[in-house]
């Protein structure tokens, strides 16, 4: 989802992840680093005319079941483990598969629609894949969203509440290689 914005029948909570910004800053190695972005969203289920910062702090924050299953309970919980999360970002072999085990995928099959094998490799074959997590560099203030956010009507009694969460900073680095060895 690129803009984050969930599929109309997304259920009550919906989480997307979409592409961030990456940079490099070296000149003779590609040492870059990624971000993404993850879109957090929950129906609100309250009727329309009761709609106003009290009651739904009531059912989204405040309540003792909010507290552990509300929105912001939930965002945290995203927020905990996205950091630094060694295991989901730079271990091969690990179910779901981890970032690294994607690059290598992506380097044996190829993009799609590619006819052979494309991506980061060496003149080895080895893939140089993440060597460090993401880190979570802050959110977006929750804000309401009505019925066009779920690709409903604009006028749908629909509603909801979103934040967008950044990541920042999965390194990756790769040597630059010639065909006579390392590029100095």
């Amino acid at each position: 989802m690129d803009d984050g914005k969930p599929p109309p029948r997304c259920g009550n909570f919906f989480v997307a992840v979409h592409e961030g910004a990456d940079k490099s800053n070296n000149d003779n190695q590609l040492h870059e680093y990624f971000g993404f972005l993850v879109t957090i969203t929950m129906r609100i289920t309250v009727p329309l005319d009761r709609v106003g910062d009290q009651q739904i702090s009531r059912n989204v924050i405040r309540a003792p079941l909010a507290q552990r299953q509300g929105f912001f309970a939930k965002r945290d919980q995203l927020r905990a483990f996205l950091h630094m999360n060694w295991a989901m970002t730079v271990k091969t072999g690990q179910t779901p598969a981890s970032a690294n085990d994607n690059l290598l995928a992506w380097v044996v099959t190829g993009p799609v629609g590619s006819t052979g094998p494309v991506g980061s490799t060496s003149a080895s074959g080895d893939v140089y894949g993440f060597c460090e997590p993401a880190r979570y560099r802050g959110s977006s203030v929750a804000r309401f969203v009505g019925g066009d956010w779920f690709s409903a009507d604009p006028d749908a009694i629909d509603m909801g509440i979103v934040s967008e969460m950044r990541f920042d900073g999965a390194r990756r680095f790769q040597p630059q290689t010639t065909s006579n060895g390392p590029f100095v």
